[in-house]
């Protein structure tokens, strides 16, 4: 049976892209089923266009490129399409301007909410595939690869422990006396892959 490595061999045989270290961040909204339980659907929707639009503006004041959405999951990826120099920096930046604007959002939806909106921020430095991807009816560009699933693993790991924004070991390292960061415990993608460093990231060095 191929393992993760041999289909990533084949995208780059088959696929016109390239193999380059960027920066991937996925953001992942929640409590907004618990929240809007009791919303008319319009309502709803104008709630994930205002979350989204403002999450958006982050991304791109910080230069990177919005992926895709997958429900109300933002992937975003530093250095692709367009290169950029300081880019697991700038994930990080883009990160902490989300958890500075979120209240906003709340304050305008939910201002009395004991347990209102949250997100969690997964970051990831890897080298990747990217390029275009999919089937000749319909190809789109994007980032594919193992440093794409932590990205998107410490996203979702950002509940369990307790904080935010999880960001991987090359992340870290890529930037680490601009940070301040609390290092958790190694983590692993199952069945692939080795433990790596997982910190919480906590803000910037004053």
């Amino acid at each position: 049976m191929p393992n993760e490595s041999d289909e990533f061999d084949e995208l780059l045989k088959n696929f016109h892209g390239e193999e380059k270290e960027v920066s991937i961040l996925f953001v992942n909204l929640y409590g907004v089923e618990r929240l809007t339980q009791h919303m008319e659907v319009e309502a709803r929707v104008e709630l994930f266009h205002h979350y989204f639009q403002v999450m958006v503006e982050t991304v791109f004041e910080h230069q990177g490129t919005v992926d895709k959405y997958i429900g109300s999951t933002i992937m975003v990826v530093f250095k692709s399409p367009m290169p950029l120099e300081d880019h697991a920096l700038m994930a990080i930046k883009a990160a902490l301007a989300m958890r500075e604007r979120l209240p906003e959002i709340n304050s305008a939806w939910f201002p009395e909410a004991q347990h209102p909106l949250s997100i969690g921020i997964g970051i990831n430095t890897d080298r990747v595939f990217c390029g275009n991807v999919g089937s000749p009816q319909r190809m789109e560009f994007t980032v594919v690869g193992h440093g794409v699933n932590v990205a998107n693993h410490l996203s979702q790991q950002t509940q369990q422990y307790g904080g935010d924004i999880l960001i991987g070991q090359k992340t870290y390292e890529s930037c680490a006396e601009y940070v301040q960061v609390r290092e958790r415990d190694s983590t692993q993608l199952k069945p692939e892959g080795n433990p790596f460093k997982v910190y919480e990231l906590i803000g910037l060095n004053a």
